[in-house]
């Protein structure tokens, strides 16, 4: 498959069926999109086409596999746990933050905090999450842990 994705004319070449292993993927990719979805709808016990937000179920799956990295499954993993722990932490952080801020500019400069700065934490969520992809695109564009590709050794004939 790796030899597909990087040059799929030099793999033809190399007498490798392209089509039928890209039909086979896709299959594969089908019946564990299937899955997925019957978990969720177990789990969730409702089908409601209204209920699929589109932040949570396609671009924070994308970002959790841009974050670790594409190429291998440790960086997916490393990926989504770390999606995870900045979208369940990145509320109440927030919340403490807003809670300070409204308490040091009443006290220290006398000013008061707009009424909806509580519900302002949500929104932080999607601004972490982008500052951080934004990083990570930056200072490691192929992911914090990026796809390794062994490289074989000549051994000692002898």
């Amino acid at each position: 498959m790796r030899a597909i994705r990087d040059n799929e004319e030099a793999s033809e070449a190399m007498g490798k069926d392209v089509n039928s292993r890209r039909l086979e993927i896709f299959v594969l990719g089908c019946m564990l999109i299937g899955f997925g979805g019957a978990v969720l709808i177990h789990f969730t016990s409702v089908f409601d086409p209204a209920g699929f937000i589109d932040l949570n179920h396609t671009f924070l799956v994308w970002v959790m596999v841009i974050m670790g990295g594409s190429g291998n499954n440790r960086g997916a993993i490393f990926g989504a746990l770390l999606v995870y722990v900045i979208w369940t932490m990145s509320e109440p952080a927030a919340g403490w933050l807003f809670d300070h801020i409204r308490i040091w500019g009443d006290l220290w400069f006398g000013w008061q905090a707009p009424n909806d700065l509580d519900s302002r934490a949500l929104q932080m969520r999607v601004f972490v999450i982008g500052l951080t992809i934004t990083l990570v695109l930056r200072l490691a564009p192929r992911g914090v842990l990026p796809e390794t590709i062994a490289q074989k050794t000549a051994g000692k004939s002898g």
